[in-house]
């Protein structure tokens, strides 16, 4: 009996053991159903980072970031009406003679359909942009010019060499671009922008709403900020321009004598130097000082901390103001 006795009692409680198993009776304290959870909910791609545009300081695509700066230089008059300044990342302003102006515009991070009246290369475009590495749509100019052009190595293309880039008589910076050699390099940023929240300057920011500037022989200009938009709107010949911001840099005009191809006397602003500034962006305002050394320099924006300015993003307004001019904010 022993060993077999002994044998079918360990059967026997083995299959009291497995039969327990299978009954449902409570789980101890702390004991958790598994349940599969089969294949994992998909997680949302997290928004892409754009980099920014080097000149507007705006979120664009990789490719526009990296491409080349297009600058067209405008002739305006009280009875012009200019096209194309709305598509530009930044703008600088000569006031010229006959109570006209010199605008250099630069387009890197949009494309304007018509860009004018285009007018002839100036020292003021090649002294301000030899920075930027850009190509340059333009109609010509005087002897001195051109030759000041061919010195500093920036490529460009005129109406008589590249009709096909100025429709109507108008550039179009697609059409520039695509007339650029190939290699173009993007432009080297000139100002910092600011993040969300970020002030203007470290210190010495005073609420702005409205800029003057009044230049000798020319009538007075006034920027007025407009909250709904945030931006800084101004009469530009016969077309209201908006934009992020208004830098006022106060500078020398020296008279320059063209005698090719027809003699003639008109003012040009000192690019190269240093003086006092004022900017205004969003609702704020400060006064600064300027120092731009040379041709492939920045033009640096120091606040009265010793810091750069932080323009909003978007296109700034750079105005070259003679000494004698009275630049005021309210």
């Amino acid at each position: 009996m022993n060993r077999r006795r002994a044998l079918g009692a360990t059967v026997v409680a083995v299959l009291v053991a497995v039969a327990g198993a299978g009954c449902t009776e409570g789980q101890p304290p702390g004991a958790t159903n598994l349940v599969d959870p089969g294949s994992p909910a998909p997680q949302p791609n997290p928004t892409p980072i754009l980099p920014p545009a080097p000149l507007s300081g705006k979120p664009v695509a990789e490719t526009v970031a990296s491409r080349q700066a297009v600058v067209v230089p405008v002739r305006v008059t009280a009875r012009t009406t200019p096209v194309g300044l709305a598509e530009a990342d930044l703008v600088y302003q000569e006031f010229a003679e006959s109570e006209s102006l010199h605008l250099t515009a630069v387009y890197q991070s949009q494309d304007a359909a018509r860009v004018g009246p285009v007018a002839e290369i100036r020292p003021v475009d090649i002294r301000t942009v030899g920075v930027l590495h850009p190509f340059i749509g333009y109609t010509g100019g005087p002897t001195g010019f051109l030759d000041q052009l061919a010195a500093a190595g920036l490529p460009g293309a005129t109406p008589a060499r590249r009709k096909a880039a100025f429709p109507s008589g108008q550039a179009s910076t697609a059409a520039l671009r695509q007339a650029a050699p190939t290699g173009g390099v993007a432009p080297t940023p000139v100002f910092d922008h600011a993040d969300s929240g970020t002030p203007l300057a470290s210190q010495g920011v005073t609420p702005a709403s409205r800029l003057t500037v009044a230049a000798p022989g020319h009538p007075t200009q006034t920027w007025t900020y407009d909250a709904a938009s945030s931006t800084w709107r101004g009469k530009i010949g016969k077309t209201t321009v908006s934009t992020a911001s208004v830098v006022v840099l106060t500078t020398e005009y020296r008279t320059l004598n063209v005698r090719k191809p027809s003699p003639r006397s008109l003012p040009g602003a000192k690019v190269y130097g240093s003086g006092t500034a004022v900017v205004v962006s969003g609702p704020s305002s400060v006064s600064a000082t300027w120092r731009k050394p040379g041709q492939r320099l920045v033009c640096n924006v120091i606040d009265p901390g010793g810091y750069q300015v932080r323009l909003q993003p978007g296109t700034a307004w750079v105005i070259y103001a003679p000494e004698t001019a009275r630049v005021n904010v309210a």
